[in-house]
């Protein structure tokens, strides 16, 4: 897979939490993305030369689009949370290896903003046939994707506050819970 930088397009952006916001990319890198895999975004911002590396959440090949979910950690984020439908954003991708789609009985664990690149990994497993995937997301108190992330078999909650599941962080969940893998994906802030 080559990487590409391109102006893309913003389809669509919501807050799902307090500072935490999911926008949706037409991009012509859509149909190459693969779980694990990350995108640079560009600042408009002259005075911010560095791009932001960003996972990709999901990636809808068909209608030519990535989604991305971020919390505003600084100007450059702050930024991107003002675009709206069809404002332009640069970005350079897929970048990154990706993760191996093996394992009968894998468990995904990510916390914070870890937590999006796992729906992509969970809908890649389960259509390659896995029906034992088991996700378990760590939270600060804020939850988000937790709908996406539930689609793909097995989810378990912790969050730091015990306001949902495991009071904790994810290690706590999967000992409350006795949950046994053959393959461990980990996402981390």
């Amino acid at each position: 897979m080559a990487q590409k930088k391109e102006t893309a397009v913003v389809y669509s952006q919501e807050e799902l939490a307090p500072g935490i916001f999911s926008m949706w990319i037409v991009t012509d890198i859509a149909d190459e993305a693969r779980p694990g895999q990350f995108i640079s975004v560009y600042s408009q911002d002259g005075s911010r030369l560095l791009p932001r590396p960003i996972s990709i959440c999901e990636a809808d090949p068909d209608e030519g689009r990535l989604r991305i979910v971020y919390r505003i950690a600084g100007k450059g984020t702050d930024e991107f949370s003002k675009y709206v439908s069809g404002d332009p954003i640069d970005i350079m991708g897929p970048l990154g290896n990706g993760f191996p789609l093996k394992g009968k009985q894998p468990l995904l664990m990510g916390g914070g903003i870890g937590v999006p690149p796992m729906v992509q990994l969970g809908a890649a497993l389960k259509a390659q046939g896995c029906t034992g995937v088991q996700t378990v997301a760590g939270y600060r108190d804020e939850l988000f994707l937790t709908e996406e992330l539930s689609a793909s078999g097995d989810f378990y909650i912790a969050t730091e506050d015990g306001s949902a599941g495991t009071k904790g962080n994810v290690m706590d969940a999967v000992r409350e819970h006795g949950i046994e893998a053959d393959v461990i994906y980990a996402c981390g802030p």
